[in-house]
Formats: structure tokens, C-alpha cells, sequence
């Protein structure tokens, strides 16, 4: 599974004015109920922020964050995005504030697929030039296209 194949344009925010953490994770969860991704979306935002607090941070350093819990909130597989005019602080364990998350929901019971999109974003967002493309898309679609492109040449079809 791509992980672009589990994106939409509407479910991709670009350059928001947000200030802390939890108001990016509380508009992600909204893109992604918007999308029909997340049925519950108080459930979801309690459990990505507990994931955060108990669980570690998913910042993964360079300024990128990989927000996901599980929780029966979730109706389907779906990825949203968002970029940042400002990093906030999330922890990282470079110290460095994010600007590029991706909020991950996977329904319960799939693991494995979580852990697939969670390596695929990985392997996808240690790429330099990926990462600084996305960052300055021109538009949803636009960083969509990138991602997929990115994908293709990384995975092959």
C-alpha cells in the first residue's frame, strides 16, 4: 500500500498559522474526519495526545512528526498532512521544532499496516530533498504529487 494512495488534497493543509502542538494535532484530526477517515475524532485527538505524552514523541527529528494512535475512532486507512510557517515544539530528539507532520489512523486490528505506512513515511521522509520539496509545495495537490512521485521512484509501481 502507497502511502499517497491513502491521501487526499482535502485532507493536506499547507503553511498554517499554529503555535503548539496540540492545535496541529487537533486540525489534523479534523482533516481526517472531514475525509470520512476518523468517526470519532474526541476519541482519536485523546489517544494521539496520550500517545504523545506516555508513549514518547513522533517527532522524528529534522522537523517532521508522524502523529498515530490506535483507536476504534478510525473507520479506514487514511494519511493527512500539514505544514507549519512556524516549527512548535514537540519534543524532538534533535531539538528541533516541527514543521512537516503526518498524521497516520489506522483502524484496530491493523497492525501491520500501520507499521508498513509508519516505515514507508520513514524510509520516504529521510530523504533531504523530498522533505524540503514538500515543505514548499504550492499547493495540496501539488505536495501530493511529489509524495507520489517520490514513492514511485523509491518503490517502483
Amino acid at each position: 500500500m502507497r502511502v499517497s494512495e491513502l491521501m487526499n488534497p482535502r485532507g493536506i493543509l499547507l503553511y498554517a498559522n499554529i503555535d503548539n502542538a496540540a492545535d496541529a494535532l487537533g486540525i489534523l484530526v479534523e482533516l481526517q474526519e472531514h475525509l470520512g477517515v476518523i468517526t470519532n475524532g474526541t476519541a482519536y485527538y485523546n489517544a494521539v495526545c496520550q500517545r504523545e505524552t506516555f508513549g514518547g514523541t513522533t517527532a522524528i527529528g529534522e522537523g517532521i512528526a508522524l502523529p498515530h494512535a490506535g483507536n476504534a475512532g478510525v473507520s479506514a486507512p487514511g494519511v493527512a498532512a500539514m505544514t507549519l510557517r512556524r516549527g512548535v515544539d514537540w519534543g524532538a530528539p534533535d531539538g528541533r521544532p516541527v514543521d512537516l507532520l503526518f498524521m497516520i489512523a489506522v483502524p484496530p486490528g491493523q497492525d501491520s499496516l500501520h507499521l508498513q505506512i509508519l516505515a514507508r513515511l520513514v524510509n520516504l521522509l529521510g530523504r533531504g530533498p523530498l522533505v524540503e520539496s514538500l515543505r514548499h509545495a504550492s499547493s495540496p495537490q501539488r505536495f501530493l504529487e511529489l509524495l507520489q512521485k517520490a514513492e514511485y521512484t523509491c518503490f517502483g509501481v
